[in-house]
């Protein structure tokens, strides 16, 4: 009897001592007394995030009172999160905010994780429980999205039976390494979008070319949609438009070249619109009218002189000889009757498709 009073006296004086903090939020440490669990994992992960704890999701339902159901649990993450997020995968019509908070705590745990970005450690698919090691390191790496020495092991893999791609059972169709979120946003349950910043995942070569000093990497660069309108908003063939170059450029000033015997010549054939090694987006390959590629370098607009408009040690390779085969000075082959040694731009201007004056 006197040891069963004992033991009340002290629950008492823990009740009555747990209720004179309870109203402190700095004291929400009292929590872990019943709910160790939760209370671990904030300690060692470092919680939900800083400056959140246990009273910030969880309101006091019985002022006093301890025990099942006192306090709440969000029906929602949407009253803190207010970012519009889709579960994953989409729903139509799209899941209510209880089924949404459902959806996300399949993936994230509230309370902390050693996972980057709340990630369980353990994620249940199809009856079962797989271990997930994700420390937000990009894509097809230890510690990505995509486990490379375990495939069908990372975070992006364990729930996929469907996909083209990274599935469960480590098979699918060759794919971007890069980190996966680059392309798959989260706030439209991972679906691939099309942004500025990723263009670069699908179009490196065109990237790589746009980085190189030119008027379109000072105007343009990293910034892809000031020349390709969205046509459909989904990535694949023909998502964006290939604009002509006189929506930009007045063809007075810049005219194509239309030599008599071939008639107009795109632009592009001698211009690489995303950037080169050459000046004025030369092309350092032009694929000639005689359908012969040749090696051009233009570094200067001196006339003839080496990296100009005639070659003077490689006689046919300079910016203005690697097509003409029927004029009369500096052809393609080398030969050619003497002419001017001056900029060729002054009398054959772009403006007049290169044409006599």
């Amino acid at each position: 009897m006197g040891r069963l009073t004992g033991s009340l006296l002290v629950l008492c004086l823990m009740v009555l001592g747990t209720g004179a903090r309870a109203g402190s939020l700095s004291e929400s440490g009292i929590c872990a007394r019943c709910h160790e669990t939760e209370a671990g994992l904030a300690a060692d992960a470092g919680g939900h995030a800083p400056f959140v704890d246990c009273f910030s999701c969880h309101d006091d339902r019985r002022p006093g009172h301890f025990g099942h159901g006192h306090r709440t649990i969000p029906t929602t993450c949407l009253t803190h999160h207010t970012v519009d997020v889709d579960g994953h995968p989409a729903r139509t019509p799209p899941r209510k905010p209880a089924a949404l908070r459902r959806n996300c705590l399949s993936c994230h745990d509230p309370h902390g994780s050693t996972n980057a970005h709340l990630i369980r450690t353990t994620i249940r698919t199809r009856g079962k429980l797989r271990p997930i090691d994700f420390h937000d390191a990009g894509g097809a790496v230890p510690g990505g999205f995509v486990d490379p020495v375990n495939p069908g092991h990372g975070l992006c893999e364990v729930c996929h039976k469907k996909t083209k791609f990274y599935l469960a059972n480590g098979h699918g169709d060759p794919h971007f390494t890069d980190d996966c979120a680059l392309c798959h946003d989260h706030t439209v349950a991972f679906a691939p979008v099309v942004t500025p910043t990723n263009c670069v995942v699908c179009h490196a070569d065109e990237a790589a070319k746009l980085a190189k000093p030119g008027l379109h990497n000072t105007n343009f660069s990293g910034n892809c949609v000031t020349c390709h309108a969205e046509v459909n908003p989904a990535p694949g063939p023909g998502h964006r438009a290939i604009p002509a170059c006189s929506s930009c450029h007045d063809p007075s000033d810049a005219s194509a070249h239309a030599p008599p015997e071939t008639g107009p010549m795109p632009c592009t054939l001698c211009h690489d619109v995303h950037g080169s090694d050459n000046i004025e987006l030369v092309r350092e390959v032009v694929h000639t009218t005689p359908g012969v590629d040749r090696a051009v370098a233009f570094s200067n607009r001196n006339g003839k002189a080496d990296g100009s408009f005639v070659s003077v040690s490689a006689p046919g390779t300079g910016v203005g000889e690697p097509c003409h085969t029927t004029t009369n000075p500096y052809r393609n082959d080398g030969s050619g009757s003497a002419h001017y040694t001056t900029p060729c731009y002054p009398c054959h201007t772009h403006g007049r498709g290169f044409a006599k004056p």
